[in-house]
């Protein structure tokens, strides 16, 4: 799961939702993605706090903690209020957790007996869930080169400065017969992707900049 702050956004609401028959109590954890070379990245916790001062370039989410009802939902608000001369990636993990005393949920024993007897009543299933944020920079540039000119590979290189996205990419033996399953792909800045041509089969994708989309087919 992916989401995008885009240019014109600084922050966005996002629903977490408890399928389960019991109350769901999530933990939100927060890191930051540092792209490496060749398909390789560092993930790093985000820190509130460096020495005695408050980062100001730092993503926040709130509230943290969520109580989630059997069969409802909680928002979460998404916020960057940091720099934004670059593009920046997060990854933001939602952790069912069981409670537990003196934790920063805030249950009394009284509540923390309730849910241990709920939880052994039902069948529960504690499954995490993430999804991936994107803060473009506030001057996105867009500038994708989708070169066919080969035989066997189409590379699409991104000259520009923020993310773009190859979705529905999917081969046909002919316009919309035969084909495989749908995939999609991100190519950052300054990154090229090569997907490789199968003989007798058309690929197809849309190539998608920000708010226009551009079909191809090859």
């Amino acid at each position: 799961m992916y989401d995008v702050l885009n240019s014109e956004t600084q922050s966005m609401s996002k629903r977490i939702y408890n399928s389960g028959d019991s109350t769901a109590f999530v933990r939100v954890e927060l890191l930051e993605i540092h792209p490496g070379d060749k398909n390789t990245s560092q993930e790093i916790p985000l820190k509130e706090v460096t020495g005695n001062v408050l980062e100001k370039n730092r993503l926040i989410v709130t509230p943290l903690r969520l109580i989630i009802p059997p069969g409802g939902f909680q928002a979460v608000r998404i916020l960057w209020p940091g720099d934004r001369t670059t593009e920046r990636y997060f990854r933001i993990r939602f952790i069912p957790v069981a409670p537990k005393a003196d934790d920063d949920f805030g249950l009394d024993k009284k509540a923390l007996e309730k849910h241990s007897q709920e939880m052994k009543a039902g069948v529960n299933i504690l499954a995490g869930y993430g999804s991936i944020l994107i803060v473009q920079p506030d001057k996105p540039v867009f500038n994708s080169v989708i070169n066919a000119d080969s035989p066997k590979v189409i590379t699409i290189q991104n000259n520009g400065n923020t993310t773009i996205s190859l979705n529905k990419i999917r081969e046909c033996k002919n316009a919309n017969t035969g084909c495989g399953p749908y995939s999609r792909r991100f190519v950052l800045p300054g990154r090229t992707y090569s997907m490789n041509k199968k003989s007798g089969y058309q690929t197809n994708f849309t190539l998608i900049e920000g708010n226009n989309q551009r079909k191809f087919s090859d």
